[in-house]
């Protein structure tokens, strides 16, 4: 299985962006992926374009949420299961490592968002010194709050991830300060939510919510890069300082590529780790998977991989 790493942070930057380059065109030529693109008779450069669901003939790009119901590839379920667990889409859902000093999580839909929060409370120990939720001021929808009350999660994604950290971490419901910065554009409003710990029985780690402002306000909400942004330029990280990021399983490598080559071209560089909140009982299997929504992950990662390359010289 195709796990992404963070190469020695004691490394220049350029060193490590190297090594990164070196893994990333790795899962490219891998022989999962050749697979892939076999079995939907597609190329590297074709597959982007002939089955990118995220991009409607308008031109406009979707959420994943708002996905249709997509079944054109489940005629090639069987097929496809195996080299997209080679990819990485299941099965990472542990540390390498159980010395992290922050855990980071990652925001999403409303039931990844508590999924995720709650997951991260396998991995506190005595190296946990803060606990992170990144997130933004994103609207919940209709089809996220389908069967649970609006006054338990409030409005927006950044609200969600502030109720799931205090029914998880057993916080105070209004014992927080708030950074807050407001704009009439939805899209650059800022937060920094920072929780005194109350009740909670980890006394020493410090619980906060990091909603980022988008740097294209009129045209998107915040995307994972401005988020890691504002959390690296605010969250009080030091040379010592390790990042556990939890989000869903099929966004391990994905997820990781954005946040690895972000904190590399800030010019800073941290221990970084990603894992997935299913745990092994939970994994998707050849049987409820989705072969659509799976490929537009394989389609992100070969982008990401693309313009990565672009911006690191051949050695």
């Amino acid at each position: 299985m195709i796990r992404f790493t963070m190469p020695d942070t004691s490394l220049p930057i350029e060193n490590q962006k190297q090594l990164l380059k070196e893994q990333f065109n790795e899962f490219i030529k891998c022989d999962a992926m050749s697979d892939i693109l076999s079995i939907l008779h597609t190329d590297i450069h074709d597959i982007r374009t002939s089955f990118n669901g995220r991009v409607l003939s308008s031109g406009k790009v979707i959420e994943t949420l708002e996905f249709p119901n997509e079944k054109k590839l489940d005629k090639y379920r069987i097929d496809l299961y195996a080299p997209l667990k080679e990819l990485g889409f299941y099965n990472i859902n542990k540390p390498l490592s159980n010395n992290h000093s922050h855990i980071t999580i990652l925001g999403g839909s409303l039931t990844s968002t508590y999924n995720r929060t709650k997951y991260a409370t396998n991995w506190i120990n005595k190296d946990t010194k803060h606990i992170d939720g990144l997130a933004c001021y994103r609207p919940i929808s209709p089809i996220e709050r389908t069967g649970i009350s609006k006054d338990k999660i409030g409005d927006t994604e950044f609200h969600a991830m502030s109720e799931a950290f205090k029914e998880t971490f057993n916080l105070q419901s209004h014992n927080f300060t708030d950074d807050f910065t407001s704009d009439r554009n939805l899209n650059s409003i800022s937060n920094i939510r920072i929780f005194s710990n109350g009740d909670s029985s980890q006394e020493d780690v410090i619980y906060r919510i990091f909603a980022a402002p988008s740097t294209a306000p009129n045209l998107r909400r915040a995307n994972t890069s401005d988020t890691l942004s504002f959390f690296l330029e605010n969250g009080e990280l030091n040379k010592d300082s390790s990042i556990l990021a939890i989000t869903t399983n099929r966004y391990c490598n994905r997820q990781f590529i954005q946040l690895a080559t972000e904190m590399l071209n800030l010019g800073v560089s941290h221990y970084l780790d990603t894992i997935g909140s299913l745990d092994d009982a939970h994994i998707s299997t050849i049987d409820n998977y989705n072969p659509y929504q799976d490929i537009q992950e394989v389609i992100a990662i070969i982008g990401l991989i693309e313009d990565f390359n672009k911006s690191v010289p051949t050695p």
